[in-house]
Formats: C-alpha cells, structure tokens, sequence
C-alpha cells in the first residue's frame, strides 16, 4: 500500500468516525406485534440525526410515538414515548450497512418483548 493510498484510507475513516452512520436517516416502513396481540402492525417512522443522537417518530394507525436514540456499534437504542399516559419506552435495533433492519421493544415495567422490522421507505 502507498502513502497516498493509506492517507486516502485514514482520511475516510476519519471522516466516518466524524459522521458517524448518518446514512440510516430517513423513512422506513415497520411492521410488528405488540406482545399478546394476534394480528400485527404497520406504520411507518423516520429517523433523523439530532447532533451525536437521533429522533425516530413512529406513526402505527391513529397513534404516534417519539423516542432519541443513541448509536453504538450497530445498535441503536432509543427511549421512547406516546402522547398521553402511556408508558415510555425501549426500541433495540440492529443496524445493517446504513440501514436499520430488526429490533425488540418494551415498555416500563414490562416482562415481554415485542419484534418489530423495517425496511427504508422510498420517499421523495
């Protein structure tokens, strides 16, 4: 490897670092069950990045729900919360090259999960 072909490379790790997976911003559709429910869900929800975290805003039927989130690895954690008395949140979410594939939710005080996936919805 040259010089130049090694600097190339540390300046886009660099860059990288800097910006860390600003691609996963953006529209997705989502489809899931909330534990004990026999039919499933879809909606859809939107990721953006706020500084070194994100806000994702979820919109399943009639309800909405807004969380932040922070990135580690290929995790994206997000406490969230829904108009009203309901219960806040947790959404764990793997992340797959630049777009975020699966996770798990809960809410407090909950002793189940629920499985939620996402696909990047084409938005323009």
């Amino acid at each position: 490897m040259t010089k130049r072909n090694l600097r190339v490379g540390l300046i886009g790790l660099l860059l990288a670092a800097a910006n860390p997976a600003l691609a996963i911003e953006g529209f997705y559709t989502v489809e899931g069950r909330n534990p004990g429910a026999p039919q499933s869900y879809k909606g859809e929800a939107q990721v953006k990045q706020t500084g070194r975290t994100y806000t994702v805003v979820w919109k399943i039927g009639e309800g909405a729900q807004i969380g932040t989130g922070v990135m580690v690895d290929n995790v994206l954690s997000v406490v969230f919360t829904s108009p009203g008395p309901a219960r806040p949140g947790l959404a764990v979410f793997s992340v797959t090259g630049d777009k975020i594939t699966s996770g798990v939710w809960t809410s407090l005080g909950s002793q189940t999960v629920a499985e939620e996936t996402w696909a990047p919805a084409d938005r323009h």
